[in-house]
């Protein structure tokens, strides 16, 4: 059974046709030392390494017939996971590169099934009523099932539940964290009735669409026996720490700060510092190995070779045969005799069967130092899957398949890329509107898109990819769309001077040349003269897409007289001044959207009480519009929903005319898998690469050498 989590990669949409017989698994496998050679980055360079992988090998018995289930997984990545840390995962260390590792290591209450995603039990024995106390309070009591164990044999009780509910609420978790404990701002204790028995309690509204069943039901439940002691230490630092009685000052770095603010900024920060603190320690944290509650246990990690996973004999889904129906029905068969029958009569056509693993004994990631490199080792049969966020040219693609005995697998992406911008006060001019405004004018997506890049990608218009068609509003102004180069150049300039800026030498469209004459001496609003700025990007060797986007605009902004340059740099090191300090001019990067069925993206990533600058969140551009706000307030606790999409329609809207973020693609994910690795099914919005390659589900076939 796959477990899907709200994190930053699904629509009602698409619907697999393939049902498939569980493989019987290999016998106990004993453990062997394998020497495998990698290619990492050093220096630049791409450099040849030797390591030592220790994996469970094949029974005798297996290994000898080609075609029986299950070999070791080999899944290719070509950047670093950031922790092993599941706290930091949801934290400042989250990745996609992170998420590939420890997919599905959290077991949570309620889910969302395998391609429709419907909100359905997981640890949960039902889907509970929600009840009104009739004091202003509304309750939710989850009974649990009472035989599902970590990996190392500890039950799973709703003592683990109550204390990841109450880390993330009591050390102010930062990120995807919110989400999991107090969306859009609920106030919600949870307590342990008994052992297997969860009370939530919300004392300020009714349980919403946006804060029941896309929030807390899902929340990751992380074990206390393991992380107990580690909490208890970051806890220390603000044991004894009060939340100050005055407001927080808006400017605490502002010159003209009266004594009393200024008093107010200093209680602030002791109290910031202290949670600052409590937050690092736990953060920061050895996850290596921690109990799993899914299929594999996350237990070695070498930087710039390898990470590993083991299967974890003990998950609780193992044997769990899933169903669905053309009618909607959705079906668990659990190995222990329990039957979970939702959203329909079991009737008409089965659309997906299965028998849900682990299978492999286990997995192995090799992490190798491009895109290039890991699609060559494909070809080469070193490894059964990339996991490849990044899109796919057709170079590449043409590569990889000279390799023998690959399957290519094409789906519809639930993803963004996009260019951002620092939109708080004194980061000048990135926070001016017509700045932004001219910039979307001069970005011709649909000359990158065709003519550089071959049609590899689809240009973007709004914050909502098209495959989500429920979400998506067709009706997003796209005024730029099919402009002449000189028109886009012009009307730039036309925005700019609206506005009050000044060229000693204006730009302009030269007939004669058919190009254009880059402007000179540009000058913002206040007369002062445009300092220079940077778009920080993934460089080509990881995303050559991106590094393209990134060089075009940069081009178009200088023919304006803007000292703008491109940065391209490593993955990585674009984390911390984005996501951490908030300390940037521009930067590209790209978004798995999470749950397709409800999308609380739009809360986490643009409304202002998520500015990373202070709460350490996800808007990074520091969006703060009142207008806004109030829209995903009430998409957040509305339980109407016709009036939530209604909401994100008008979300889309606001979001393309201030552009804290400009979409620029998505793409259509094509996935590449050796044939003898048998997936559960392979059509789903965003592929096979969103269910980060169904580790747990995926049979591999043992080949013979």
């Amino acid at each position: 059974m796959s477990i899907k989590k709200l994190t930053l990669v699904f629509a009602l949409l698409f619907v697999a046709g393939l049902a498939l017989a569980a493989c019987k698994p290999a016998a106990a496998p004993t453990p062997e030392t394998v020497i495998k050679t990698v290619i990492v980055k050093e220096a630049g360079e791409e450099v040849v390494k030797t390591v030592v992988v220790t994996v469970e090998a094949p029974t005798e018995e297996a290994g000898a017939a080609t075609g029986e289930c299950c070999d070791v997984y080999r899944i290719a990545l070509f950047e670093d996971p950031v922790s092993l840390n599941y706290w930091n995962y949801l934290g400042p260390g989250s990745s996609v590169w992170t998420q590939y590792v420890l997919s599905g290591q959290s077991p949570s209450l309620f889910t969302l099934s395998d391609v429709r995603f419907q909100f359905v039990p997981s640890l949960a024995k039902a889907i509970p009523d929600i009840v009104d106390n009739g004091d202003g309070t509304y309750s939710i009591t989850v009974e649990m099932v009472e035989d599902a164990k970590w990996s190392d044999g500890e039950p799973i009780t709703a003592e683990d539940v109550v204390f990841t509910h109450n880390t993330c609420k009591d050390l102010q978790l930062t990120q995807n964290w919110p989400n999991q404990c107090k969306p859009n701002g609920a106030d919600v204790t949870a307590e342990a009735v008994d052992t297997y028995t969860v009370k939530y309690t919300y004392l300020n509204g009714a349980p919403s669409l946006g804060t029941w069943q896309a929030g807390i039901a899902l929340a990751p439940i992380l074990p206390k026996h393991f992380w107990g002691a580690v909490v208890d230490e970051a806890s220390a630092f603000v044991k004894d720490v009060a939340k100050p009685d005055v407001d927080r000052p808006e400017d605490c770095e502002a010159e003209d700060l009266s004594d009393e603010d200024k008093a107010a900024c200093d209680t602030w920060a002791t109290y910031d510092e202290a949670f600052e603190n409590a937050r690092k320690t736990l953060y920061e944290a050895d996850g290596t190995g921690a109990p799993s509650g899914g299929g594999y246990v996350t237990d070695q990690l070498e930087p710039g070779a390898f990470a590993q996973r083991t299967m974890n004999a003990d998950y609780y889904f193992k044997g769990a045969e899933i169903i669905e129906y053309d009618d909607g029905t959705w079906v668990l068969q659990h190995p222990n005799g329990t039957t979970y029958q939702l959203y329909g009569n079991a009737e008409g056509e089965e659309t997906l069967h299965y028998t849900g693993g682990p299978y492999s004994p286990n997995i192995i990631f090799s992490i190798y130092g491009s895109q290039d490199a890991a699609f060559l080792a494909l070809a080469n049969g070193e490894v059964d899957y990339v996991l490849n966020p990044l899109g796919l040219t057709r170079g590449l693609k043409e590569q990889a398949l000279k390799g023998e005995g690959i399957n290519v697998y094409t789906n519809a992406d639930y993803g963004m890329y996009y260019l951002a911008f620092n939109m708080r006060a004194g980061h000048e001019p990135t926070n001016l509107y017509e700045f932004r405004q001219a910039i979307d004018m001069v970005l011709d997506k649909e000359f990158v898109v065709n003519n550089v890049l071959q049609g590899t990608v689809f240009p973007m218009y709004s914050t909502m990819p098209p495959g989500n068609g429920f979400w998506y509003n067709p009706d997003v102004p796209t005024p730029y769309v099919g402009m002449s180069r000189s028109d886009r150049v012009d009307s730039a300039v036309a925005a700019l001077e609206g506005a009050g800026w000044t060229w000693d030498s204006k730009p302009y469209w030269d007939d004669d040349l058919q190009d254009v004459v880059p402007g000179e001496g540009l000058k913002m609003p206040d007369g002062q003269p445009m300092p220079e700025q940077t778009i920080l990007g993934p460089g080509p060797a990881y995303d050559p897409i991106r590094a393209t986007f990134n060089q075009w605009i940069g081009e178009w902004a200088r023919e304006l007289g803007m000292p703008i340059k491109s940065e391209l740099t490593g993955f990585n090191t674009i984390l911390g001044p984005v996501f951490i300090d908030a300390d940037f001019d521009m930067y590209i990067l790209g978004w798995s959207l999470g749950n397709v069925a409800f999308p609380d993206y739009f809360e986490a990533f643009w409304h202002s009480r998520n500015d990373t600058a202070i709460t350490g969140n996800y808007n990074t551009p520091g969006f703060h519009n009142d207008e806004y706000d109030a829209l995903i307030d009430d998409f957040m606790s509305t339980a109407d929903l016709e009036q939530a999409r209604k909401d994100i329609f008008e979300a889309q809207i606001i979001l393309a005319d201030q552009r804290p973020y400009i979409p620029l693609f998505y793409k259509q994910t094509e996935d590449l898998v050796r044939n003898n690795v048998i997936l559960p099914y392979t059509e789903s919005l965003g592929g096979i690469e969103a269910t980060a390659g169904m580790q747990t589900d995926a049979q591999v076939l043992i080949v013979s050498k």
